[in-house]
C-alpha cells in the first residue's frame, strides 16, 4: 500500500515539472505561436478564391435491338464488331478523353487554354479573402512568374493543370453525370466546361460513326451474296437498327446525353476554397504543440549539459 502511494506521489510531482517546465518555457512556445500564426496568415491572404462550375447530363439509354442470331458470328468472322454486348457510357467515355494527351493537346491549343494560362494577365479576375490581394501581388512579382523552357513543356503544364480542375462523376442511383471545373477565375470553368463536352462529343461521335459506316458497309455487302429471305430479312432489320443510331447520334448535342443543368459562373461568395479559417486553426494548434515540443527538448539538453558538468 505504501509502495502504491510512492507511485502516485512520483506521478503527481512529475506532472507538475512538466507542468512547470511548460510554463518556463512559456515565451518559446508564445514565439512559436507568433511566427507560425504570421505565417499562416501570409499564406491565406495570399491564396486566391477558387470557384467550380457544373454541368449536369442525362445519358440516354440505348435499346438492345433486334436479335443477331448467326450474323453475329458471321461478322467477327469478318472482323467487324456489330455491337450487342455492353458499351461504353458517356462518363467512362468523357474520363477517356480526358486522360489521353494527345485529344488533350489539341484541345487545350484549339481553345487557346494554353494562351489562357499564359496571359499575365489571368488574375485580374481573382477574388481574395477580405478583399486583399496585396500580398498576391508581392509574391507574384517576386517569385510567381515561371518562365517554361519551351512550348512542349508549356503545354504539359497546362493540360495538367486542366486534367486536375476537372472532375467528371456518374451517380449510380440516379445514372446522372456530373462534369465540373475549377478555377480561380470564376468566369472561366463554364467556358471550359462547354468547350470540353464540344470537343469531346464530336471525337467520340466521329469515331461511332466510322464504326457504323463499317458495318453498313460490311451488311449492304453481304445482302448482295445471299438469297435466302429470313437471311436477308434479318440483314435488312440490322440494317435499319444500325442507320436508326447513326440517326440518333448525329441528334444529340452531347455524345448519348441530354442537358439537365447547364455550366453557370458561380456567385462571388460562393467559393469552394481555401478554407481559411480550418488553415487557421490547424496552425494554431500545430504551432502550439511544435512549441512545447521545442521546450521539452531545450529542458533536455540543459540537464544533459548540468550533468556533464558536475
Amino acid at each position: 500500500m505504501q509502495a502504491q502511494e510512492h507511485y502516485i506521489e512520483e506521478d503527481e510531482i512529475d506532472l507538475r515539472e512538466l507542468w512547470q517546465t511548460i510554463v518556463r518555457g512559456k515565451k518559446i512556445i508564445i514565439a512559436i505561436v507568433v511566427i507560425v500564426m504570421s505565417l499562416t496568415v501570409v499564406y491565406a491572404l495570399k491564396l486566391p478564391n477558387v470557384y467550380k462550375s457544373e454541368m449536369v447530363l442525362i445519358p440516354t439509354s440505348k435499346d438492345s435491338g433486334p436479335s443477331l442470331g448467326g450474323l453475329g458470328g458471321l461478322a467477327a468472322m469478318a472482323g467487324v464488331s456489330i455491337g450487342g454486348g455492353g458499351s461504353m457510357t458517356p462518363d467512362v467515355a468523357f474520363n477517356s478523353l480526358l486522360k489521353n494527351y494527345d485529344f488533350m493537346q489539341q484541345f487545350v491549343q484549339k481553345n487557346k487554354i494554353l494562351e489562357h494560362y499564359s496571359n499575365p494577365d489571368i488574375d485580374n479576375n481573382y477574388v481574395f479573402a477580405l478583399g486583399m490581394r496585396g500580398v498576391y501581388d508581392f509574391f507574384k512579382s517576386s517569385s510567381d512568374e515561371t518562365v517554361l523552357k519551351n512550348q512542349a513543356d508549356a503545354i504539359f503544364s497546362v493540360v495538367k493543370r486542366v486534367r486536375s480542375n476537372f472532375s467528371i462523376a456518374s451517380d449510380k442511383k440516379t445514372g446522372l453525370i456530373t462534369i465540373s471545373y475549377s478555377d480561380s477565375d470564376r468566369t472561366y470553368p463554364p467556358k471550359v466546361i462547354n468547350a470540353f463536352l464540344k470537343d469531346a462529343s464530336k471525337y467520340l461521335v466521329d469515331n461511332n460513326l466510322r464504326i457504323i459506316d463499317n458495318k453498313l458497309h460490311y451488311f449492304e455487302k453481304e445482302m448482295q451474296k445471299v438469297d435466302a429471305f429470313e437471311l436477308r430479312k434479318s440483314l435488312s432489320g440490322m440494317i435499319s437498327k444500325i442507320l436508326q443510331d447513326k440517326v440518333m447520334m448525329q441528334s444529340k448535342v452531347y455524345y448519348q446525353c441530354d442537358v439537365l443543368t447547364e455550366p453557370a459562373v458561380a456567385y462571388i461568395k460562393d467559393k469552394t476554397k481555401p478554407k481559411h479559417a480550418l488553415i487557421v486553426v490547424v496552425a494554431f494548434v500545430t504551432s502550439i504543440i511544435l512549441g512545447v515540443f521545442l521546450v521539452f527538448v531545450l529542458e533536455f539538453i540543459k540537464k544533459e549539459e548540468k550533468e556533464v558538468i558536475e
